[in-house]
């Protein structure tokens, strides 16, 4: 029995040697490469296109990770911190390596846009349901309903509310949960504004609000 016993022993000291070896080998390779590595933050989900960043959602979607420093594209994220407020201007894949340029904030919407125009609107002329929690910084898709013909079209989709107000005149906090909106502004287009208007008189304008995660 001891002669059976002796080679398995050898066998298993040895795979432990060579594991041993792999191991310390990779731990060199790791030390040694770290100098070679920058730190980029990446999506560790997909992220819809829309999507506004928050202090809450970032944590979901975004994780650090090492890569090659060849890898790292111009003006990548250093920080989420810059982040916040903004949205992704188009879906972003997971595993993406997250740049400036894949979001938005509100100057640059401005500025992006060709006639640029604040419309408002009192909340109670907007689809119940959701206009009365709307806050700055939200953005919403605006719809058409024909109720004779039973039909929903969309009008505008990722629209950014630029300011909201109480049945005092007064401007609403973000952070403000309870108070309902009285009325509404939104960025919008000069070319939309006549049919903005006509669809807001005919209490046919339905407004979604875009949910991040």
């Amino acid at each position: 029995m001891k002669k059976r016993i002796l080679p398995i022993t050898i066998l298993i000291a040895l795979l432990a040697s060579v594991v041993t070896f792999i191991v310390l080998l990779s731990v060199e390779k790791n030390m040694l490469s770290d100098y070679e590595r920058g730190t980029v933050w990446v999506l560790k989900e997909e992220m819809p296109a829309g999507t506004e960043c928050t202090a809450e959602n970032i944590a979901y979607y975004m994780e650090q990770m090492q890569v090659d420093k060849q890898s790292i594209p111009d003006r990548y994220v250093a920080s989420t911190d810059i982040l916040e407020g903004m949205r992704s201007v188009i879906l972003l894949p997971r595993g993406s390596i997250l740049t400036e340029v894949m979001f938005i904030g509100e100057r640059d919407e401005i500025e992006e846009m060709e006639a640029p125009i604040i419309a408002g609107c009192k909340a109670e002329d907007l689809y119940q349901l959701v206009s009365g929690s709307l806050r700055k910084g939200d953005v919403i898709n605006l719809y058409t309903v024909n109720e004779e013909e039973g039909q929903t079209s969309l009008l505008w989709e990722n629209v950014r509310v630029y300011e909201v107000f109480d049945s005092a005149g007064k401007s609403i906090a973000v952070t403000d949960e309870e108070t309902a909106a009285a009325r509404i502004n939104i960025l919008l287009e000069e070319e939309y504004a006549e049919r903005f208007y006509t669809e807001l008189h005919n209490g046919s304008l339905h407004v979604v609000k875009t949910v991040s995660k």
